[in-house]
């Protein structure tokens, strides 16, 4: 019991200073922002921008990978795209990226900063992309309708010819 109680005060010293070493080791660290990419349902083989705000210690290189797939075949194409981010404003980086492949329908997206040597990652974001250029999702952008009236038209007839042949 006795020495219970000398190794308990040792095991709450060793906590504490554990605690505080680690806290103020992170305090010198980054962390990242919320990443945006513009347009926010872009199409294949379109061109998008990627920005992303990093708070802390100024990293030395900030690159962005783009990993294009195509969800229906489950395939994801082997050649990432890794490119160098700039410093569009204070704090916030920024890199255009050109997709490559027609037939991807979504693209992960994830930003690395090299900071004392070490390579820091952001969490993966997930862009589903549409399915048309236009990022209309393959609408036609037609008066939906047309079809309708020539189908009542076709009714209208059927019945006209129903009564008729029905009264002689």
């Amino acid at each position: 019991m006795k020495n219970l109680r000398k190794i308990i005060p040792i095991i709450v010293v060793i906590s504490i200073v554990g605690a505080i070493a680690s806290s103020v080791a992170a305090a010198g660290l980054l962390t990242f922002g919320t990443m945006t990419i513009t347009p926010t349902e872009p199409a294949a083989l379109s061109t998008i921008t990627i920005s992303i705000p990093i708070n802390g210690e100024a990293p030395a290189e900030v690159r962005v990978t783009v990993e294009e797939c195509n969800g229906n075949t489950g395939v994801c194409y082997p050649d990432i795209q890794n490119v160098s981010m700039s410093l569009s404003s204070p704090g916030n980086y920024e890199a255009e990226v050109t997709l490559k492949h027609a037939d991807a329908t979504y693209i992960t997206c994830q930003v690395l900063a090299k900071i004392d040597g070490a390579w820091e990652s952001s969490a993966k974001k997930n862009v589903d992309l549409s399915e048309s250029p236009n990022g209309n999702n393959g609408e036609d952008n037609t008066t939906p309708g047309f079809e309708a009236v020539v189908f009542v038209i076709a009714i209208g007839i059927s019945l006209i010819l129903i009564s008729r042949s029905r009264v002689k």
